[in-house]
């Protein structure tokens, strides 16, 4: 018995000692994360990206994302940064870059104006906007961020704009910076290579943003389409795993809401007008949507404070109020704040293109902008009687299906 004895003993002393394991503090409700630096993100080559194939990845990365344990979840939110930080970088202090950002307009929402206060839902919460903003016009072969960009991609506020201009650019590039031209680039590219991590750092972004603005006792809204127009089918899971956001955006496109927390504001492509002929005047289509109910956004050649008070159809001699829209963009409001069973407003905008004369821009821009002088019309900016046009929303071999 001794001898067994002194042989464990030996044993023991001849064993190298286990590795220590290093201590943590569980949250509450933990588990052990599983091992999964194996699991690879689904990724797609150019060529292979379109409407069905982001949103099938997009609603996989999302359920797999939701079915994990918290702890496990982390584990993956940190593979999905890694994953995109070849497209996006990585900030100076070593921090990832996020995928969301506020322009000044977005900002003006919760901040509000020097003429203006805040803007308050009715249940007097303030609003955050946050916006996705993807370079626009990118295409790859027959997909595009942008389906109906032929009566804007001359005057586009992503190419055209502020800091979104060539020369502002160039500028940047030059003493060694990227811009804001780039950076949007940068997050198409991990979009459409890394489309799975894109979509969990998209869900844990608006997360961030969300739990910010309650502790700021504010309600969130989100544009997804700050500068692209893509079919909200691919963010369909994103928006329904964030009931208590407000997503929000603007198309040219026909696209519907997808859920009672999705809200769209139709764009106008312009109108013929004295003097200039629009191939893409998508009027009578927005027409239908004032009728409807529905706001339709319009850009008018005065870059000043005013707007025209009302647009007059002169087909069927109704006119349209116009409402300011370049304060903010949040613009469900709207749809609060409307009567039931009265008519759209017309969201009035103004031409911001850094180039150009201002009283020639709706002959430069082939009638995209709405020639408003309140020198000479007073407070109704006329719409002549338009020709029917083909345009891409009304040709539906065009438009990708909601599935």
């Amino acid at each position: 018995m001794a001898d067994d004895t002194v042989d464990l003993a030996k044993q023991i002393l001849s064993e190298k000692p286990a590795q220590r394991p290093k201590f943590s503090i569980a949250g509450k409700g933990f588990t052990p994360s599983q091992d999964q630096a194996g699991y690879q993100f689904q990724k797609l080559a150019p060529g292979q990206v379109n409407t069905m194939s982001l949103a099938t990845i997009f609603d996989k990365a999302i359920n797999r994302h939701l079915s994990l344990s918290p702890a496990d979840r982390v584990v993956n939110s940190r593979n999905a940064v890694k994953a995109l930080e070849p497209h996006l970088g990585v900030r100076k202090d070593g921090k990832p870059i996020a995928l969301l950002s506020q322009n000044a307009k977005l900002l003006k929402a919760t901040t509000g104006t020097d003429e203006r206060e805040p803007i308050k839902i009715p249940d007097g919460r303030g609003v955050e906007t946050i916006g996705l903003s993807l370079f626009p016009d990118y295409k790859e072969g027959d997909f595009k961020v942008c389906p109906n960009s032929a009566s804007c991609r001359d005057v586009c506020l992503g190419k055209n704009a502020g800091q979104y201009s060539e020369a502002f650019t160039q500028a940047q590039n030059k003493v060694g910076k990227l811009s804001i031209r780039d950076r949007a680039m940068n997050r198409t590219k991990a979009m459409m290579r890394e489309p799975e991590a894109f979509a969990v750092r998209l869900y844990d972004d608006i997360m961030s943003a969300k739990m910010e603005a309650e502790r700021n006792g504010n309600h969130l809204g989100v544009r997804l389409n700050t500068l692209s127009d893509l079919n909200p089918r691919i963010h369909d899971a994103i928006i329904k795993n964030h009931p208590d956001v407000s997503f929000y955006d603007y198309t040219k496109m026909a696209w519907k809401p997808i859920s009672d927390n999705h809200h769209y504001t139709y764009s106008s492509t312009g109108a013929s007008q004295e003097g200039v002929d629009n191939p893409h005047t998508n009027w009578k289509k927005m027409r239908r949507h004032l009728d409807s109910g529905r706001n339709v956004a319009m850009v008018f050649t005065n870059k000043e404070k005013a707007l025209p008070e009302y647009v007059h159809d002169k087909e069927t001699d109704k006119k349209y109020k116009v409402i300011d829209g370049r304060w903010h963009d949040f613009r469900p409001l709207d749809e609060l704040e409307r009567e039931e069973g009265t008519d759209g407003n017309i969201v009035g905008l103004s031409n911001l293109k850094s180039t150009g004369v201002r009283d020639d821009a709706h002959k430069d821009s082939k009638g995209f902008f709405v020639r408003y002088d309140p020198k000479t019309m007073g407070n109704t900016a006329p719409i002549i009687q338009q020709k029917q046009q083909m345009t891409d929303m009304d040709n539906d071999s065009k438009v990708e299906p909601q599935q």
